[in-house]
């Protein structure tokens, strides 16, 4: 997968000091911390005390054999198509060089005294103190706080490593990646169930359509999406991811599906387990959590759902254990599963600025999504909730921002739709063209087709890559959801939403091409552009914003055919289903 490495103003820096063998280069350097990051001046860290696990992510060899062979494993038609991998024959495609693995451990080992070194596959993992890491990579860590959650994190703007190794590593972390966000808002304040019940919500309505007032449930969205007369699936496996500290709550579970679910599903439960230390509690409750496995849940009907509770906001808080930020650790977990305990498909609602994220970051974890679909599991991503960019600053440029992992070619991205008679694109849903990431040939004629043919967009051509990875793929609802927490229910918006709709329709069709014999869709996108485009219903109404106050006329308008508002559409179950079951 080409990448354009001079957009970013987070590219890896090499810059040697001086040319001895023992030499260090400046090997990764950013200007700045995101925005919304501040230095704490006041914070105090025991650096003694504190520890970093650092992954040290060395060179893959054969990445560019391995992206066509995953392409055509997804690719409908082609002789791969459906034949996907196991973990042990990625890791052969892509393995570092052994001098690779050698030259880092011997350096880790000279460095830091009675260091836990371990390899897996093409990371190594070190753990040692905050000031041994500080010396091992020449640098200062520093506290930063989240302005807007006031969460603290250990990052460094700057680190270098020998010269030696220039060519065996690309990436370590944590040091200049500050993490990910929610793609939700919570938008009503907590009401009894029975309340609820009785306002917007009453059975008969509900059995009618659904649909009343503005408030969204699975029997709204089966109307809405024509699963209304899906099988009730029993066999696969749908996964959700859940980071952030945020717990997806049994109890709330049972409570949604007894008021809500569509399917005669209402026994139905999930498994948490936990990932890189992660846990499962019985509360607190997490409003993204419970949004994720409650839609996604209901809609899948009775097809076993896994959360993954994975440890790790790259944070640290009063001392202990600064964890590496979670994505790949979660990543590298899932794909290192056996294929019996691998998800067919996979919702995750988490993500940032593309900007925020460094290149080397960037391209491994989108590297680790391609692993994953090349291992059989359909991905959908929320595109985010800001439109086509809130500061809409990119390397000092005025222009559209994207989002990230959103703009990775390797996942099938969900934009946001409101409304429904008809529906719309949202306002807030984000969209745009990636700044790191060139379009994959699976949709250069859909939108190329949009950059010849849309004249909505002719004011702002200056201020995105037209030539970048284009999203989203496909959207869903995105406002108004209800959900259970703590008991109580409440309303809930973004592409959070979207995202955990359409895993759950698409466990649908995985499931039931499984139940016939056949292997699930695994990577969706080039069976999306071009052998089901036609099962999408067309938004043709609304348009994305954003950059106020930076932009005028910022946003990209819905139109005939796909748009970066709201891609393909929305989906129609009973047509994608006999795309789904015809398909080889």
């Amino acid at each position: 997968m080409r990448v354009f490495k001079n957009l970013s103003a987070l590219a890896i820096l090499v810059c040697v000091c001086d040319a001895r063998p023992t030499s260090s280069v400046v090997f990764e350097k950013v200007e700045s911390s995101p925005a919304g990051w501040v230095l704490d001046k006041t914070a105090k860290v025991d650096k003694d005390a504190t520890s970093i696990t650092l992954k040290i992510h060395l060179v893959n060899q054969g990445m560019d054999k391995f992206h066509k062979l995953a392409m055509d494993i997804a690719t409908p038609g082609n002789a791969q198509y459906g034949n996907h991998l196991d973990h042990e024959t990625i890791l052969a495609l892509t393995a570092p060089k052994a001098e690779s693995v050698t030259l880092v451990k011997d350096w880790l080992k000279s460095e830091i005294s009675n260091a836990k070194v371990s390899v897996t596959g093409d990371y190594v993992t070190v753990q040692g103190s905050v000031n041994a890491i500080e010396k091992l990579l020449k640098t200062k860590y520093s506290t930063f706080v989240n302005e807007e959650t006031k969460a603290k994190t250990l990052r460094t703007l700057e680190y270098s490593l020998p010269s030696a190794l220039v060519g065996h590593v690309d990436m370590v972390q944590p040091t200049t990646y500050f993490g990910v966000k929610q793609f939700r808002s919570t938008i009503s304040e907590h009401h009894a169930i029975e309340d609820e019940a009785n306002s917007v919500h009453t059975d008969a309505v509900q059995a009618v359509t659904g649909c009343t007032g503005t408030r969204i449930t699975p029997t709204c969205l089966a109307n809405l999406y024509n699963f209304k007369n899906a099988k009730n699936e029993t066999t696969g496996l749908l996964g959700v991811g859940g980071f952030l500290e945020e717990y997806a709550i049994k109890a709330d579970f049972t409570t949604f599906l007894n008021s809500y679910a569509y399917f005669s599903n209402k026994a139905k439960s999930f498994t948490c387990t936990g990932v890189n230390g992660g846990t499962c509690p019985t509360s607190p409750a997490g409003i993204e959590a419970n949004l994720d496995v409650q839609y996604a849940g209901s809609i899948s009907s009775s097809v076993p759902m896994t959360y993954y509770s994975t440890a790790g906001r790259g944070q640290w808080i009063g001392g202990g254990t600064n964890t590496n930020e979670p994505y790949l650790e979660f990543l590298n977990y899932l794909i290192a599963l056996p294929a019996a305990s691998l998800p067919n498909t996979l919702s995750i609602s988490y993500g940032d600025d593309e900007a925020t994220v460094p290149l080397s970051y960037a391209t491994n974890a989108c590297n680790l999504f391609s692993q994953l679909g090349a291992r059989g599991v359909s991905i959908l991503i929320s595109s985010g909730d800001s439109g086509v960019g809130s500061t809409c600053k990119v390397n000092g440029k005025t222009s559209f921002t994207t989002a990230f992992p959103a703009a990775c070619p390797w996942v099938t991205t969900v934009g946001g739709t409101t409304g429904n008679s008809p529906e719309s694109a949202w306002t807030a849903g984000g969209g745009g063209f990636s700044e790191i990431f060139a379009r994959p040939d699976y949709q250069n004629a859909t939108v190329n087709k949009w950059l010849t043919t849309d004249t909505t967009h002719s004011g702002v051509t200056n201020y995105f890559n037209a030539s970048g990875r284009a999203y989203p793929d496909i959207s869903a609802q995105a406002t108004n959801f209800v959900i259970i927490a703590s008991g109580s229910a409440q309303s809930v918006s973004g592409t959070s939403c979207s995202a955990p709709t359409t895993a759950g329709i698409f466990q649908l069709l995985n499931s039931a091409r499984i139940a016939s014999g056949k292997k699930g869709l695994g990577f969706l996108n080039p069976w999306l552009y071009n052998t089901a485009s036609t099962g999408f219903t067309d938004i043709k109404n609304g348009k994305i914003g954003g950059c106020s106050g930076v932009i005028s006329g910022a946003g990209f308008s819905a139109v005939t055919g796909w748009d970066p508002a709201t891609g393909l559409g929305t989906p129609n179950y009973e047509a994608l289903l006999t795309f789904a079951t015809s398909t080889a």
